[in-house]
């Protein structure tokens, strides 16, 4: 099992006007101790495949997926998700990627009615969604579909209602740890229940403590993420080693990326946050191993 990282981990959200350029991004992974990477938003790397896989190969990396975020509910973009889901796996494809992962756009929805959708935009969440995983798969790659919170696809029984409603072979699931604890459910026991659904990881953690205060008094999600509900690994209310143990006895070996949300009022900086994270990830597969 390969540890990836993503860009988000250094605030990189959008293509451009990122304080940190991608070449750069990668120098730091690399010091960081990674080899795997995600692309993150498309257009922050080089989306010419021969610049990006010289940039990679000369620092020994390689690239595990790469995730979109899209306004799911919006049918009028179908035409936009159709050609940037082409675009995105033309490129990954070129540079050895396999995972392709989808999530809504939290900023689409008003700031009071995050995630809310009538019957008619669910039926668009689920119709660009098959739209997207059929494209990945015409691109002979596999489609991961991301729930996020501040969406219409953030809880369980959301969740289950999207596996439900698409097809298992074309559709699997990038199950992200944080995001499923953020409101207070639990990422193995979802994993044990839904292996075969799953097919990448997003390794987060999330601040108890500050989770408490969040859901007792109604903190909005924005802020939440701003103020650090996303802690490192080790630190949270997910035991990352038993969800880790629990991956490999279930033979699990899909792409495993971990991602920590820059927190602008955490005191470190992404660097030694990120090359903490992979040493304590590498320490649990390194102990796995051993026995």
């Amino acid at each position: 099992m390969n540890i990836a990282i993503a860009p988000c981990c250094w605030g990189v959200y959008w293509p451009t006007g990122n304080d940190l350029g991608w070449t750069d991004y990668l120098d730091r992974i690399v010091a960081a101790g990674y080899r795997h990477t995600e692309l993150g938003p498309y257009g922050y790397f080089s989306t010419d495949p021969k610049v990006l896989s010289h940039e990679l190969d000369r620092r020994g990396l390689s690239v595990v997926a790469a995730a979109h975020v899209h306004t799911l509910a919006d049918p009028e973009t179908t035409g936009a998700l159709a050609e940037r889901t082409h675009q995105i796996c033309a490129l990954l494809s070129a540079v050895g990627g396999t995972h392709f992962i989808l999530m809504d756009e939290s900023e689409f929805y008003p700031k009071d009615r995050m995630g809310v959708v009538d019957e008619a935009g669910w039926r668009t969440v689920v119709d660009l969604t098959t739209q997207a995983a059929r494209i990945v798969r015409e691109h002979g790659l596999q489609f991961s579909f991301h729930p996020h919170v501040g969406t219409c696809v953030e809880h369980e029984n959301q969740i289950e209602r999207l596996f439900a409603e698409t097809d298992p072979a074309l559709v699997g699931l990038c199950l992200d740890t944080g995001h499923h604890a953020y409101w207070k459910a639990d990422p193995k026991d979802f994993f044990l229940r839904h292996a075969a659904r799953i097919n990448a990881i997003h390794l987060k953690n999330v601040d108890g403590a500050f989770r408490e205060k969040v859901l007792a008094e109604g903190i909005h999600c924005d802020r939440a993420f701003e103020d650090g509900i996303m802690t490192d690994l080790d630190r949270g209310v997910v035991d990352i080693a038993d969800f880790m143990r629990t991956l490999i006895a279930h033979g699990y070996d899909g792409p495993l990326v971990v991602e920590q949300d820059l927190a602008p009022k955490h005191p470190e900086t992404p660097e030694t946050i990120a090359a903490r994270n992979f040493a304590f990830v590498f320490s649990l597969l390194r102990e796995q191993a051993s026995r």
